[in-house]
């Protein structure tokens, strides 16, 4: 089923601020009893055998499954990496997962991690998500092109006339922290907050439909709220003149179903359950679903 299960999804009215429009989805499915997001009592480190720029292992202590979503930014070790794919960790094992980093300046330090309630900035994700596709396609493995997600990274920091002495993307994510609007607008959607029952999102800038992302379990969109809302606000292109411009439910519903309709590659969980990448002129998306066939989480960008 994968990523056709996003037209499941029930769309509600939006949260609309200075031209960015927030649409609640809420999903009617189920994930494996007990499972739940990631916290910081997953613990993340460097690889056993010696550091890796594209790995790192995570343990799960627990009694229950752990899901990381994809795009999550881990902080520390020798440099802060993000998550390539979402991975299902079961409990009580010992993995190692698909990492990019995000730091191109730093190879020292210690060996632990913590989430740093960030995600990945939509750009990198889109570019991450097109070259992990093709490497599962032609080799096999799950790692991006760093270089293009370096890219990425020097973009956001030159877009916004920034420096960061280790070419750190928190460096360019925290720096809606020291403008007024933006801090002021991040505020406000956590504020705000999801409603009862909503498990996801979609988000326009004006007009445009930006993308979505899609959990089954309120407590995980909930868990992911202020990383998401960073993200939103961080990401948005959004000029005066489009200040006013909105965009209705029928096209969101319609995106959705859009997005569903197309072809990807299936590959094996990196932890539980099995994965499904799209990466087309259009879009890059990405579904994790149990080994049931349940969705965990998804999410999918339009080229705008």
């Amino acid at each position: 089923m994968s990523i056709k299960l996003v037209k499941k999804a029930t769309v509600g009215q939006p949260i609309h601020r200075n031209g960015i429009s927030i649409f609640p989805l809420v999903y009617g499915g189920k994930r494996p009893n007990g499972a739940a997001l990631a916290d910081d009592s997953l613990q993340v480190s460097e690889l056993a055998t010696g550091a890796s720029v594209p790995e790192l292992q995570v343990h799960n202590p627990g009694l229950t499954d752990m899901l990381i979503p994809a795009g999550r930014v881990l902080e520390g070790g020798r440099q802060t990496r993000t998550v390539n794919v979402s991975i299902l960790v079961p409990a009580g094992a010992t993995i190692i997962i698909p990492v990019s980093c995000v730091e191109a300046g730093r190879w020292s330090g210690g060996s632990t991690f913590r989430d740093s309630k960030r995600m990945a900035s939509r750009r990198m994700r889109m570019s991450k998500g097109r070259s992990v596709k093709s490497n599962i396609e032609n080799y096999g493995t799950k790692f991006s092109d760093q270089g293009e997600v370096w890219d990425a990274i020097s973009e956001e920091l030159t877009t916004r006339h920034l420096s960061s002495p280790s070419s750190l993307y928190l460096d360019a994510a925290g720096s809606i922290e020291n403008d007024q609007e933006l801090s002021e607008l991040v505020k406000d959607f956590l504020g705000t907050g999801p409603a009862e029952g909503q498990t996801g999102i979609v988000v326009a800038y004006g007009d445009k439909i930006a993308g979505l992302e899609l959990f089954t379990n309120p407590d995980d969109l909930r868990a992911s709220w202020e990383a998401l809302v960073n993200s939103i606000v961080f990401d948005s292109p959004v000029t005066e003149s489009e200040k006013n411009s909105v965009i209705d439910v029928a096209a969101i519903e319609a995106f959705l179903v859009d997005i569903a309709a197309q072809e990807g590659t299936v590959a094996k969980g990196t932890g539980l359950g099995s994965e499904f990448h799209v990466a087309n002129e259009r879009y890059v998306a990405h579904a994790l679903v149990d080994d049931d066939g349940s969705l965990l989480h998804a999410y999918a960008f339009a080229a705008i």
